[in-house]
Order: C-alpha cells, then structure tokens, then sequence
C-alpha cells in the first residue's frame, strides 16, 4: 500500500505546446483542482480544450511549462516518475494497438515483469487479471493477432489492471465498441474501481457514458476548468454545456421535452433514472384522479 492515500493535486497547471514559435499552443492554462482517492472522475470538453493533454501529465508523459502535479504525495517530476508510474494504470484510445508481445499471456505479464514482479507470481496474477476482464484461459497461450478485437480491448485492460494500479485514467476507453461491448468495459472498470477502491479518471465525449458511471463531471474549455460538480449538476445547465460545444446527455434532453407534456417529471440522466420518475409521475396521478373520483 502506499505511504500517502493517492490524491491527486494539481496547481497553475499550464502547458503550451512549441513556445516561442508561430505554432505556439496553450493547452491547458492554469489550471488547479484535486481529486481525492477513490473518486470516479470523468473529464469532458470538446476536442483540443486540453483534457487528454492534463492527464498526460498526471504519470509524467508530459512536463508542466510552470505549475506542479502530485501524486500521493510525490510531485511528478523526473526523480519520482518510476513510483508514480508504478501506481498509475493509463489506457489510450484503442488500448488492443498497444499490443505487441506473441503471446496474450506475455502481453498482459508486460508491465508486471517490468515492475520487477516476483516471477512466481505472475502466472497467478496474469489469471486474474483474465479472468477480471472476462478473457477465457485458452486465449493466453495465442497470439494478440488471433483473437477478436473486442477480445484484444479486453487483454489491453486486463495488462493495466494486473499491476494493480490505485489512479486507472481512460481515454475514450469504448471508443469503436459496440452497445455490448461498451457495457461490459463499463462493468469491469466499475467494478475494479469499486473492489479496489482506485480512482478513476474518465475522458469521454460521450455524455451517456458520463452521466451513467461519473460521481464527478470536471469540464474543460480552451485549456481551462469551466464546470467542475456531480453529474447532476453540470448537466443541469443544457446551456452551458452546449456553450463548450458538447451535447447534453440524450436522457436529459428527451426528459426536458418530455416535461412540457408533464412538468411534474424532475431530472433524470440515465435511461433506468428516466423509467423510475416517469413511473413515479404516472403513479402521482393516478392517486390524484383516483382521489377526484372518490370525492364526486
């Protein structure tokens, strides 16, 4: 276990890609926010608002152009980045084109061996780590290029969790998967997040997988943390959200019209959430003309 609980702090973040020249860029501009261990974070914004370029800096894949990043603890700098490294899983998008070992097995044991791992234990561990993410056994003696892509996304993951990170960051994780497949990834990062109790950082343009699975929405725009609360919260605002160039959950957005034909529904932003207030309702009124009907 580590010395410090993994909160993550970051202070007057700023990078800017190629200073000083024509080409200059300020990506993320500084910016300061903490995430405490444990929490399910989802970072949202439109395409170059700098949210992939922030967590490329939370396991040092990127250098600060001023302001500091810790890590229970430890100020990703050069001198730390093997032990921050260490605690932290990062999947990019399209994790299975990370894949180059010839076999499953050798894939998923990477990192581990890397980590210096007890040899004796990463055949149990690699397992595991299968058995996690729902890859069957007699697919971890082939070849990465044999098995399905649904199948290789799920050997991608199943090589970061082996090493059982406390921070998991995953960037636009269900990218190209089907309605099923998206569920079943959602499960297991949800799963690890809740029996692990790790962090989790989601990227995500999708607002639906958002709404579903985040306790915390941070939104950026042009660099900067312009909405930071639940869920709840930060959809509220149809509005705003539309301002930063993304699109309202479609469940709140097929609730608000669905409030002009019954204002008493209140906010949902999942489908499950949107069936139970609208029953809900239904049920208010029919108490209430049942009642009429009793008093005539």
């Amino acid at each position: 276990m580590p010395a410090h609980p993994m909160d993550i702090r970051i202070k007057g973040l700023t990078h800017v890609y190629m200073k000083g020249t024509q080409f200059e860029k300020r990506a993320v501009d500084g910016v300061t926010l903490s995430v405490a261990q444990g929490q399910y974070c989802a970072l949202i914004g439109r395409t170059g608002s700098g949210k992939s370029t922030l967590v490329q800096h939370i396991n040092g894949l990127l250098r600060p152009t001023s302001g500091t990043v810790s890590v229970g603890g430890m100020e990703v700098a050069k001198r730390n980045l093997r032990a921050v490294r260490a605690a932290i899983g990062m999947a990019f998008q399209y994790p299975e084109h990370q894949l180059f070992e010839e076999t499953v097995h050798a894939d998923i044991a990477f990192g581990l061996k890397k980590s210096g791992a007890d040899p004796a234990e990463v055949d149990g561990r690699v397992s595991e780590a299968a058995k996690a993410v729902g890859l069957h056994e007699t697919l971890l003696g082939k070849s990465p290029f044999e098995i399905s892509g649904g199948e290789r996304r799920r050997a991608a993951i199943a090589g970061i969790l082996v090493t059982d990170p406390s921070v998991l960051i995953m960037d636009e994780p269900a990218a190209g998967l089907d309605p099923k497949g998206r569920d079943e990834l959602f499960e297991i990062i949800g799963r690890f997040h809740r029996d692990k109790g790790a962090t989790v950082i989601l990227v995500s343009h999708s607002m639906d997988d958002v709404a579903a699975h985040a306790e915390r929405v941070i939104a950026m725009d042009a660099g900067k943390v312009v909405m930071d609360g639940p869920p709840s919260e930060v959809f509220a605002d149809a509005g705003a959200i539309e301002a930063i160039g993304l699109l309202p959950p479609e469940t709140a957005a097929f609730m608000a019209r669905l409030r002009a034909l019954m204002p008493e529904l209140g906010a949902a932003l999942t489908v499950g959430d949107a069936a139970a207030e609208v029953a809900r309702a239904l049920r208010a009124r029919s108490v209430i003309a049942s009642s009429q009907g009793s008093s005539q």
